[in-house]
């Protein structure tokens, strides 16, 4: 495969990726994805609403019941906060011109789907999603991602899951512009943690605007097939040249979006000395072992932990086989955006302005590394 036809893809970073203190500003992010040569980005709805609280500092706080909310997301009925977010949309496509970017995806709409049908979960869900839709729609964006559901007790069955995913697509597709619909399997999901599941429900659910967003991290920390991370076992080279057989079925069109990212082998298992026990101890994080080293342990492909500064063995630099998984999902047709996005939340929860600099040079030293692979 040429070079040439990998320049073709139109490859970004998500904004949520370079950094996660208060100090790495929307703004700062994209200053740093110009300086780096990137046009394109992907926007984190948190990332939108501190930039909004920024701009509209008098904005009352959010009415969102605790159990419902990330984030400080607002809840459906909290019309003023909406109200901004709408009439800053125009302001933020301006902001990222002025740097030279162009945002594709707005990132993620989540505990979305599989609620017991006519419970009130169920209806408020349909709300928010009516509301972030709509901000999809002026923002401009082609796509938004959502997370497979997460929440025990979104237990409809898959027949369900289907039809509310489909009504979703529906919805997204009859904006003006339409929003394509890219739905991601979470790793840290006991029940659709993998991209299998999630291609089976784009399947049963059968709309055209209805595609996967496959992200490389993603895949080792499946809970069918991935590393168990409090022992280091699983994902060995069988499974994942299973995996990435299964993969190349896929239909290219029904892929929608990729998202680039390693994931690091537990070595040293988490609670057993692993760098990220600390971490884990204190953010007691309700979504369990595989969203800590999901949101810990993914550096920049080819680059290796902390942007490439503490790489001291192989093993620092991830076993997600990166370039293996973009060789399948281009082989199936696919040509859609190509987003980096990474996580190491020790490194970027930081405050340190050079981060949102340092994780975008890196992106584009990684790219570089990956235009000479293909």
């Amino acid at each position: 495969m040429s070079t040439g036809k990998l320049d073709s893809y139109r490859f970004g970073v998500a904004a949520a990726s370079l950094g996660m203190h208060p100090s790495h500003t929307l703004e700062a992010k994209f200053a740093a994805l110009q300086k780096s040569g990137f046009e394109y980005t992907e926007v984190g709805f948190a990332g939108y609403m501190d930039w909004l609280r920024q701009e509209c500092p008098d904005l009352p706080p959010s009415s969102c019941p605790e159990e419902y909310g990330e984030g400080g997301e607002p809840d459906p009925s909290d019309a003023e906060i909406w109200d901004a977010m709408y009439r800053k949309a125009d302001d933020l496509k301006a902001l990222a011109s002025k740097y030279g970017l162009k945002v594709l995806m707005l990132q993620p709409l989540n505990q979305f789907e599989g609620w017991p049908a006519g419970s009130s979960r169920e209806s408020w869900a349909k709300q928010k999603a009516e509301k972030w839709l709509t901000l999809c729609s002026k923002v401009g964006v082609e796509q938004i991602q959502v997370g497979s559901e997460d929440k025990v007790d979104a237990n409809a069955s898959y027949e369900k899951i289907a039809k509310d995913l489909y009504w979703l697509a529906d919805f997204a597709s009859k904006l003006n512009p339409p929003v394509k619909i890219a739905y991601e399997s979470w790793c840290f999901g006991d029940r659709l943690g993998s991209w299998e599941e999630t291609w089976k429900l784009v399947q049963m659910a059968d709309h055209p605007n209805l595609g996967l967003c496959l992200d490389t991290a993603q895949f080792p920390l499946s809970p069918d097939y991935g590393y168990k991370v409090r022992t280091g076992e699983g994902y060995t080279d069988q499974q994942f040249d299973e995996m990435l057989e299964r993969m190349s079925k896929i239909p290219g069109e029904k892929i929608f979006y990729v998202e680039l990212s390693e994931c690091l082998k537990p070595v040293i298992p988490l609670g057993k000395g692993s760098p990220f026990d600390e971490w884990a101890e204190k953010a007691q994080s309700p979504r369990g072992d595989r969203f800590v080293w999901a949101i810990c342990g993914r550096p920049v492909p080819f680059i290796g932990r902390d942007a490439g500064r503490q790489v001291n063995t192989e093993a620092d630099y991830g076993n997600a086989r990166v370039a293996d998984c973009l060789k399948t999902i281009i082989a199936t047709g696919f040509n859609g955006p190509i987003m980096f996005e990474f996580f190491e939340a020790i490194s970027m929860e930081k405050e340190d302005a050079n981060i949102p600099q340092i994780y975008s040079d890196a992106a584009a030293k990684s790219l570089k590394h990956i235009k000479g692979i293909f």
